[in-house]
């Protein structure tokens, strides 16, 4: 447990730093009381997603944010993106976006392919589990419209640092809460595939 903390105490602070040096700003939205940006970083093929707070509070991220500052970051192309291909797009934490985390926390204490009663899969890694998960059409069709009329499509996701614990965990969820443990957190990145 001590653990669990310590990791999630860490994975929160990588999450809230300032661009630094070798990452361009493509995008940048506020969202809430936070800033959502789209970052270019210089030496590796990845986008990456950023919601930074002021005071270094969590985010949490809405599907209508995601989508505008992804539609402001391939509506008018910067040169960075322009220039080069991108091979992922990285999310960092999924708690910051309550909607893919309630989905996949819902998917799977319906799932006969998730044991809830000892929180992990019947089957597959844990890490293998969350992403088939989240590479539902449902959700790459909602993450990749505003990235393929830039010639991008998202072709798989990556994870990794699955989290589980209990529906109290999961941020936003309305409506009773459901026994068993489920993910509700991890590291995730989309990844890309350019076709034009």
């Amino acid at each position: 447990m001590v653990f669990r903390i310590l990791l999630a105490a860490a994975l929160l602070l990588l999450t809230n730093i300032p661009a630094t040096a070798g990452e361009q700003v493509i995008a940048s939205i506020p969202a809430g009381e936070c800033t959502l940006r789209v970052e270019a970083a210089e030496n590796w093929p990845t986008l990456r997603l950023r919601a930074g707070h002021p005071n270094y509070r969590p985010c949490l991220i809405d599907k209508a944010a995601m989508t505008r500052v992804l539609s402001q970051a391939f509506s008018k192309p910067d040169p960075a993106l322009t220039s080069r291909v991108f091979t992922s797009l990285a999310l960092g934490r999924l708690i910051e976006y309550p909607w893919l985390a309630q989905f996949l926390a819902l998917h799977a204490v319906h799932d006969p392919a998730w044991d809830a009663a000892v929180g992990k899969p019947v089957m597959v890694h844990i890490n293998r589990y969350v992403a088939d998960v989240l590479a539902s059409r449902k959700i790459v069709q909602e993450i990749e419209a505003p990235l393929r009329e830039h010639g991008y499509r998202i072709s798989g996701v990556s994870v990794e640092k699955v989290l589980v614990g209990g529906f109290e965990n999961v941020p936003q969820l309305e409506g009773p809460r459901r026994k068993g443990k489920i993910p509700f957190d991890a590291q995730v990145w989309f990844r890309l595939e350019h076709f034009q």
